[in-house]
């Protein structure tokens, strides 16, 4: 596939903002909670074979807001339209927190479409996925802003999710819009993929923080257990945010994982 800059496409009525770059094996990016298009930036630039795909999830970034919240399947079924849109028969596919979820949910409804599976700083479940107190700090007016140097701080204020949304802001990488928050927790609310992993057949990567206070290293533990033919990789000294503050890693990580099936 060619190389284009972004572009809007329109898919069973909704607008999204979509992005293609490179050339190569095609590789579907989805975003975690809030992520903009442009919080890939750190790794795609690091997977210049391959064509990296990503777009902003309703209600994100450009992309259309739907009236009311879509449920996950749903935004699972969009997703298989879309590469139908982009005639794209099969993918490799990255899902990073919520967007692991979503590709969860994506491989197992569509497993036709999918060649290899990564699943990074995840769960089988929304309720380990963020921390609802830090959520509402966040949103909470008397929160006094984190700087720019705020990522780069170790620990646990370096990982919450107060500090990833505001630097996140800062750095333009997330959205600022509390209902599209909204929006995607309520896409997630009562989900789970726990009683269905067993069905996933396709080659599955699972990339953990080790030091992720949002969504706990067994999260990940439990996800290789349950995914037939899973590996598990485990990036030392890094929280939730290792796609960005480390994403030279993760790249690496990502090309020997699919160089595989070659």
């Amino acid at each position: 596939m060619q190389a284009t800059a972004d572009r809007l496409i329109e898919v069973d009525g909704l607008r999204l903002n979509v992005s293609i770059r490179g050339q190569g094996t095609p590789l579907l990016l989805i975003n975690g909670l809030g992520g903009l298009i442009s919080s890939f930036d750190p790794l795609r630039m690091q997977l210049p074979d391959y064509c990296t795909i990503t777009f902003d999830v309703p209600g994100i970034g450009q992309s259309q807001m739907p009236d009311s919240p879509l449920r996950l399947p749903r935004h699972a079924d969009l997703l298989a339209r879309l590469l139908d849109v982009l005639e794209l028969p099969r993918i490799d596919l990255f899902g990073v927190s919520w967007g692991g979820a979503l590709a969860q949910e994506f491989a197992l409804r569509h497993p036709t479409r999918l060649r290899r599976l990564i699943l990074a700083a995840t769960s089988a479940g929304p309720a380990l996925l963020i921390k609802p107190g830090d959520m509402l700090a966040y949103f909470d007016a008397g929160t006094h802003a984190q700087d720019s140097q705020g990522l780069a701080q170790s620990g646990h204020r370096r990982n919450s999710m107060r500090t990833l949304l505001k630097v996140g802001g800062v750095q333009r990488m997330l959205s600022q819009n509390p209902r599209a928050y909204y929006h995607q927790l309520m896409a997630v609310l009562g989900w789970t993929s726990l009683p269905r992993l067993w069905r996933l057949r396709a080659p599955t990567l699972i990339i953990a923080g080790e030091q992720d206070w949002l969504t706990r290293l067994y999260n990940a533990r439990i996800l290789h257990r349950a995914i037939p033919r899973s590996e598990l990789a485990i990036v030392p000294h890094e929280g939730h945010f290792f796609v960005v503050t480390s994403a030279a890693e993760t790249a690496e990580l990502i090309r020997g994982f699919l160089q595989k099936g070659r």
